[in-house]
């Protein structure tokens, strides 16, 4: 008899603001401690976080960001890397850096983090990944 199959979360990850980094690994990090299957597509801007030390430098736009960002910070929430270091650790999460993100910020196999299982065009990870989630989120 068949296994049967685990929900499935896809999060496609298009800004790279920190905060909005911070709520995909947090539905991320939920999502697998809870059993389920996670693939994260980061493209357009948030590609360029999957770059080694894309993950350390977040700049503050207005005064609401950077208190956000400080008040995270005074909570525990200082390392978006750890976090996904973390979640990746759980063996139910998959991310992918889409191929055209890669492209326009020069990312290769050498610079990329190695969190990344994939570089993956944006047509693949909808055929593919999305088809086969039962939920799908867009930050």
């Amino acid at each position: 008899m068949a296994e049967p199959t685990r929900e499935r979360l896809a999060l496609i990850v298009k800004s790279d603001t920190f905060a909005d980094l911070l709520l995909a690994l947090s539905f991320a990090g939920i999502a697998t401690s809870s059993g389920l299957d996670t693939v994260m597509f980061f493209t357009n801007r948030a590609a360029r976080r999957l770059k080694r030390g894309g993950m350390d430098d977040f700049e503050s736009v207005d005064s609401v960001d950077r208190e956000f960002y400080e008040g995270a910070q005074q909570m525990g929430f200082h390392d978006l890397g750890g976090m996904l270091r973390d979640i990746k650790s759980s063996g139910l999460l998959r991310v992918f850096l889409c191929s055209r993100g890669a492209r326009i910020w020069d990312i290769d196999a050498d610079s990329m983090l190695p969190e990344v299982d994939s570089v993956m065009g944006t047509a693949t990870f909808l055929l593919e990944e999305v088809r086969s989630a039962q939920t799908v989120l867009t930050i």
